[in-house]
C-alpha cells in the first residue's frame, strides 16, 4: 500500500527546521532562548510523528487521523522555517525581508486553515457510531469542512495580492467569518437533536 506524501515529507521538513534553528543558534548565541523554543517546539513535532507512526495501521480512521496529523506538522514545520530561513538570511548579511516572511506565513497559515477544514469530513466520527441522524451529521461535517477550505482560501488569497495594511484586517474578517459560521452551525445541529430525538 502506498504512503502519503507526508509520510516522508513530515520529517524532512522537521529536520530542515532544526538544522535552520542550530545555524541561527550558531551565529546568535545571544538569542539561545529563541531557538532553544522553535527546537523544542519541533521536538514536540517529532514525538507527534513518532507516535502516530507506531500507533497507525490497518484502520481506515486511525489511517485519516494520523495522515492529518503529519499534513499539521508539515505547516507548521513551514511555518517555521520561513521566519528561521529569512533571519538566517539576515545574519549573513542580506537584506531583511520581514514583510515578504511575514506574507509568506500568513499565506502558509490559510493553507493550513484550508488543509484542516478538508480533513474535518474525514476524521469526525463514524456515522455508524453516533445515536443521531447520520444524514444531518454528515451534512454538517461536510459544511464544516466547506466552511475551512474557503475560509483558508480566503485568508491566504487575501496575504497572497492585498497590500500588508490592507491584508491584515481583510483576513481578520475572513477568519471571524468562518468561526461564525462554524459556531451558528453547530448550534443549530444541537438544537435540532433534541427535535429529533422525541420522534
Amino acid at each position: 500500500m502506498a504512503k502519503p506524501i507526508s509520510y516522508t515529507l513530515a520529517p524532512l521538513v522537521v529536520a530542515a527546521a532544526a538544522a535552520l534553528a542550530v545555524a541561527n543558534w550558531m551565529l546568535r548565541p545571544e538569542r539561545a532562548w529563541f531557538w532553544g523554543l522553535a527546537l523544542a517546539v519541533l521536538a514536540g513535532m517529532t514525538a507527534a510523528l513518532y507516535v502516530v507512526r507506531h500507533r497507525s495501521g490497518g484502520e481506515t480512521p486511525r489511517d485519516a487521523a494520523a495522515d492529518s496529523i503529519r499534513g499539521a506538522v508539515v505547516f507548521a514545520a513551514l511555518m517555521l522555517i520561513v521566519p528561521l530561513g529569512a533571519r538566517l538570511a539576515a545574519n549573513f548579511g542580506l537584506p531583511p525581508h520581514a514583510d515578504t516572511a511575514r506574507r509568506l506565513t500568513m499565506i502558509l497559515t490559510g493553507g493550513f486553515l484550508a488543509f484542516t477544514g478538508n480533513t474535518i469530513p474525514k476524521t469526525l466520527t463514524p456515522l455508524s457510531a453516533l445515536r443521531c441522524n447520520p444524514a444531518r451529521v454528515q451534512a454538517l461535517q461536510r459544511m464544516l469542512g466547506w466552511t475551512w477550505v474557503l475560509t483558508g482560501l480566503g485568508f491566504a488569497l487575501a496575504w497572497l495580492v492585498l497590500p500588508l495594511d490592507v491584508a491584515n484586517p481583510v483576513s481578520d474578517v475572513v477568519l471571524a467569518a468562518g468561526m461564525i459560521v462554524t459556531v451558528s452551525q453547530v448550534f443549530l445541529g444541537q438544537r435540532a437533536r433534541p427535535r429529533e430525538a422525541g420522534l
